[in-house]
């Protein structure tokens, strides 16, 4: 798998990503879509157009279309207990990360040349505060609002498992082999500049979760471990979802889905 391949599937998807969250986004608000609609449409196409990328370049290598052999060539081998120890910590390690490294997303978010999109509400807009426990997620109402939660996870899950189905299952492999142990920092880089570049103001603070998620996967010979770093370490989002679909008070003059 040549250089230039790689970098065209990174680079494409981060570009369509980060067309969509500057210039799409703000395109479909002002025709009446609404925001969560526009914001995630264009942060998860890209990404979940992976899913048959990848099983595409699967096909363009020569490879059975049996299930072993996939389940083989993109790594998805089943983690040992101690596998899963690693996983726990690599987890920890991410929030703490983020935590620790959150003021460092503030002040370049600051900076006009690293601001965030001004439609973009807290938690992702690292300028805005966000209410605990929160009434609204993109301008749609959360209490009660079960049915928004039930579409939002899986499809959350789905976009995250293709990309680790493409960066970690498909890539990384290719690129063990040409930067040998180094490659889960090519791949992490790839993953938070390129694929990531939509969030400038973060490109310090992306660094720990982009890296540790192809270190594991490297480290355990295994796509399950950085899909469940992955997954998991984002599910504090849904976390705060189900806190604010749960409280007692009702808001006030907010859409709902």
């Amino acid at each position: 798998m040549s250089y230039l391949l790689q970098l065209l599937i990174f680079g494409i998807t981060g570009s369509l990503v980060y067309y969509g969250v500057y210039y799409g986004t703000p395109l479909l608000i002002k025709k009446g879509v609404p925001l969560i609609y526009a914001f995630w449409f264009f942060l998860w196409f890209p990404v979940m157009s992976l899913f048959p990328i990848s099983l595409l370049l699967y096909h363009l290598e020569g490879n059975a279309w049996t299930w072993q052999n996939i389940l083989e060539r993109f790594r998805f081998n089943p983690l040992t207990e101690n596998d899963w120890y690693w996983v726990v910590g690599a987890i920890i390690v991410t929030i703490f990360a983020d935590l620790f490294l959150e003021p460092l997303g503030k002040f370049f978010a600051k900076l006009p040349m690293l601001a965030p999109p001004s439609y973009l509400p807290a938690p992702f807009n690292p300028l805005k505060r966000m209410e605990l426990p929160p009434s609204e997620f993109f301008g749609v109402t959360l209490y009660r609002n079960w049915k928004m939660i039930t579409i939002f996870i899986p499809l959350h899950l789905f976009a995250m498992l293709c990309e680790e189905l493409m960066w970690r299952g498909f890539f990384l492999p290719i690129q063990q082999e040409i930067f040998g142990n180094w490659a889960w920092v090519v791949n992490g880089l790839l993953w938070a500049w390129v694929v990531h570049a939509c969030l400038k103001w973060h490109f310090i603070n992306m660094l720990p979760s982009m890296l540790i998620a192809p270190w594991i996967a490297q480290f355990t010979n295994s796509t399950w471990a950085s899909f469940a770093t992955h997954s998991i370490g984002n599910s504090l989002l849904w976390i705060l979802l189900l806190v604010g679909i749960t409280k007692k008070t009702k808001p006030q003059n907010i859409n709902s889905i």
